[in-house]
């Protein structure tokens, strides 16, 4: 299914967030130096990119859920009392 423009402006915000996350714990300490692991360090960062993406789409499902819950909760409510 094709995705929709804000779906796309909110993936790429996401991801924004991600890499400015993962770049914030790395410390110049961290630089690659040697130019043959440089593969690998770039495969280790997208890992940590996608990992912190994941851990905000599921803080942002569990705050959409418990929002849910909760109107799920006032609506039976109002249906009961009707």
């Amino acid at each position: 299914m094709p995705q929709s423009p804000r779906q796309r402006r909110d993936g790429r915000a996401l991801r924004q967030r991600a890499e400015a996350s993962v770049q914030a714990e790395v410390s110049s300490a961290e630089e690659v130096r040697d130019p043959a692991s440089l593969p690998e360090t770039l495969s280790l960062h997208e890992l940590q990119v996608h990992q912190v993406e994941l851990e905000m789409q599921n803080e942002e499902l569990r705050r959409s859920y418990a929002e849910l819950a909760a109107l799920q909760e006032r609506y039976r409510n109002l249906y009961d009392l009707a």
